[in-house]
């Protein structure tokens, strides 16, 4: 990816990992649409950059956004409660692709979407809190995830382990069935830095890597 530019957009790239995405990109060299339902939210400016209204969940705005871009990145987020913003955004974003002709997604999920085991006491009750904390967001993860592997030709999506805003290290755990032995946690910063591997990178296609430190 580092010698390849290419046009890449990021749904939900105001804040979080979809924010360290941007930098990320525009670091690269990459030219950046950054689609925000608020764009006064997204204070980053770059020659680069392009910062394009789009709500999610409006199928007219997302296929328009979609239009001349190599590759998709979902970065939703939300702290409600029951949402269906997952499933119902990545429904969002494969129709656009589809009609745009973007081939590849690269999904940020979360780590026990998978019902996934761990092999140490630490990180099997890291996975049993989400699934009681998290349990409606993960059933929504899970939708999207269908969603994403039936109708999109090229795809990863990406299980972080509790998420901190810590530095960028380029340092971090992979592991693609279950969770990295004794990881339980992960910088946005890097996150973004492995999603952004997977714009031209083939490992991991069609699967679900977990990412730890």
């Amino acid at each position: 990816m580092e010698n390849r530019r290419t046009n890449v957009i990021i749904f939900g790239a105001s804040r979080g990992v979809g924010r360290c995405l941007v930098e990320r990109a525009l670091g690269q060299g990459h030219y950046v649409t950054a689609a925000v339902r608020n764009t006064a939210a997204m204070t980053i400016r770059h020659e680069r950059l392009r910062v394009l209204p789009c709500d999610v969940l409006n199928t007219v705005a997302v296929k328009e956004a979609l239009a001349g871009q190599h590759v998709a990145f979902c970065t939703l987020g939300t702290h409600r409660g029951p949402t269906t913003l997952y499933s119902a955004g990545a429904a969002a974003i494969v129709r656009g692709m589809q009609a745009a002709g973007t081939r590849r997604l690269v999904l940020l999920s979360n780590f026990g979407v998978l019902g996934e085991t761990a092999q140490d006491v630490w990180g099997a009750a890291l996975l049993w809190l989400a699934r009681v904390v998290l349990r409606h967001t993960l059933a929504d993860h899970r939708r999207a995830l269908e969603e994403v592997r039936k109708n999109v030709p090229e795809w990863v999506a990406v299980r972080p382990l509790a998420l901190t805003d810590g530095p960028w290290t380029g340092r971090y755990r992979i592991a693609v069935d279950g969770v990295p032995l004794k990881g339980t946690r992960i910088a946005r910063a890097d996150v973004a830095d492995f999603m952004l591997h997977q714009a031209t990178g083939d490992e991991f296609l069609g699967k679900v890597p977990a990412i730890a430190y």
